[in-house]
């Protein structure tokens, strides 16, 4: 038992060291301190599993618990941040918690503000600006963004980018070109959302056969994943039976 307890104490140690190193919110010091093993398992869950998945999704996710367990504090940090050095990374990020706050015009004028000069092409500052572009509902700017970001960067990679773009080619009532970037997206993006989207898209076009193929293919492949996987996009996958029970 005492083993157990300096083992604990010694994992929360290594946390609050990562707290100092990532630059996360001091926040965190008082919960992996007062408390140390629920904290510690917050800690992962909120700061580190995003990190280690690499998903913008999963991070979005995360982000609305932390901002449940400490309302506003995300957005003081990058506020903070932007404050004392206005760069990209900062701009980025504090533009993504303003987001999240439902603040779209403070984050629009953010964004714009960052994209310019030598930056006005980067990356991920225009990913951003399409999310915001698509979720305000102007499906066509978000295009015609991720249009300009892959012109000017070729090689850059983003699932959720890629994504974004066949879900704003969508909307624009474009649904062939949709099925297209579905097709593509959904051989690299994790989970199931990119291959269910394809399927409804291919349902939306008229091609029921592939459709229904790809549903039921989801689901087979659901069955040989590990149930972490299953439990994880039992979202994607209630959908998936949803809209085969409406077909059938």
């Amino acid at each position: 038992m005492e083993f157990i307890s300096i083992l604990i104490w010694l994992m929360q140690i290594a946390l609050i060291i990562h707290v100092f190193k990532s630059g996360a919110s001091r926040f965190w010091i008082l919960i992996l301190i007062f408390m140390p093993l629920i904290g510690g398992l917050a800690y992962f869950v909120i700061e580190l599993l995003p990190q280690l998945s690499g998903s913008i999704t999963g991070q979005r996710a995360v982000r609305s618990v932390k901002q449940t367990l400490n309302p506003g504090a995300d957005l003081r940090h990058h506020e903070a941040a932007w404050n004392q050095s206005p760069n990209v990374d900062n701009g980025r990020r504090y533009a993504e918690a303003l987001m999240d706050a439902g603040k779209t015009v403070e984050a629009e004028a953010i964004i714009t503000g960052a994209l310019k000069g030598l930056f006005k092409t980067e990356p991920t500052l225009l990913q951003l600006n399409a999310r915001l572009q698509f979720e305000s509902n102007r499906s066509a700017e978000a295009v015609q963004t991720l249009e300009t970001l892959q012109e000017h960067n070729p090689d850059f990679r983003s699932a959720d980018g890629h994504l974004l773009y066949a879900r704003a080619l969508e909307a624009q009532g474009r649904i062939n070109d949709a099925i297209k970037e579905y097709s593509a997206v959904s051989g690299y993006y994790p989970g199931v959302e990119a291959r269910y989207r394809l399927a409804h898209c291919l349902e939306i076009a008229g091609k029921h056969p592939a459709a229904a193929a790809e549903f039921e293919s989801i689901l087979n492949d659901a069955k040989l994943a590990p149930p972490h996987f299953r439990k994880s996009q039992k979202e994607w996958l209630d959908a998936v039976r949803n809209e085969m029970a409406q077909n059938g």
